[in-house]
């Protein structure tokens, strides 16, 4: 017997009652379908005639409305695609640019000299305009830095969520924040990251300002602002602990 005829004699047929085939629900057709999947080969005439809705209005046979939904999906994971290619470039370059700043880092011996190069690479590699770095402990005025300043954390009251959550942050701040932050510099900010010294910012904050709204979005991953304070915490312990 061949292979046809053995699909013919399995499959459950819709037995006819008069002139009218037994009413059944949308799901019982659905289930009968999964169950049958060669059902359209074994009635190709069948398949040929069903027509079902288009967008655009026209009758279409389900062969055709098949091939354009598969058409439809096959875009949508062309651009998951190429959109995860983008972030795994991205994270690479992320990687090599944080391993370029820990290489330089290794290589400056004195405190100031470490926070002159971690400016630099937050500058040129980084895409940072405006740099703040707040220290809650130790004796950072012995950096000589414009840009580096002992506060206490009370100071910082309008930071307290950041603070408080413990993660590195992205997107806009605040005017108040913006000026207490970048001071004279503040109206050409456009967004910022906020990036904890030590667990919980427990010896400061380091602040990073763009010109650019989309430079520090708040849909930028975090995980390398975090790095970014971990090298600075490294980078700084004779001080901070000092």
């Amino acid at each position: 017997m061949s292979n046809d005829s053995e699909a013919k004699r399995k499959a459950p047929a819709f037995k006819p009652e008069g002139n009218r085939a037994t009413r059944i629900d949308e799901a019982a057709v659905a289930d009968y379908l999964l169950a049958y999947p060669d059902f359209f080969e074994r009635h190709t005439a069948l398949l040929m005639k069903l027509k079902v809705a288009h967008p655009t209005g026209e009758a279409v046979s389900l062969i055709e409305r098949q091939v354009e939904l598969l058409r439809n999906q096959n875009r949508t994971l062309e651009r998951r695609l190429v959109d995860l290619v983008e972030v795994a470039r991205s994270n690479d370059s992320v990687l090599e640019r944080l391993h370029e700043l820990s290489v330089a880092l290794l290589g400056a011996d004195e405190p100031g000299d470490r926070i002159r190069v971690l400016e630099d690479s937050l500058r040129t590699r980084f895409g940072a305009d405006r740099i703040r770095l707040l220290l809650f402990t130790g004796q950072p005025e012995r950096l000589g830095l414009d840009n580096v300043e002992r506060v206490e954390r009370d100071d910082l009251a309008k930071f307290k969520r950041f603070l408080d959550e413990d993660k590195a942050f992205c997107g806009r701040l605040r005017p108040a924040q913006l000026e207490f932050l970048f001071a004279e510099h503040a109206a050409r900010i456009a967004s910022a990251a906020l990036v904890p010294v030590g667990s919980h910012a427990r010896f400061g904050m380091l602040a990073l300002g763009s010109e650019k709204a989309e430079h520090f979005s708040p849909t930028l991953g975090t995980a390398f602002l975090t790095r970014i304070g971990e090298l600075t915490e490294q980078a700084l312990a004779s001080i901070i602990n000092g």
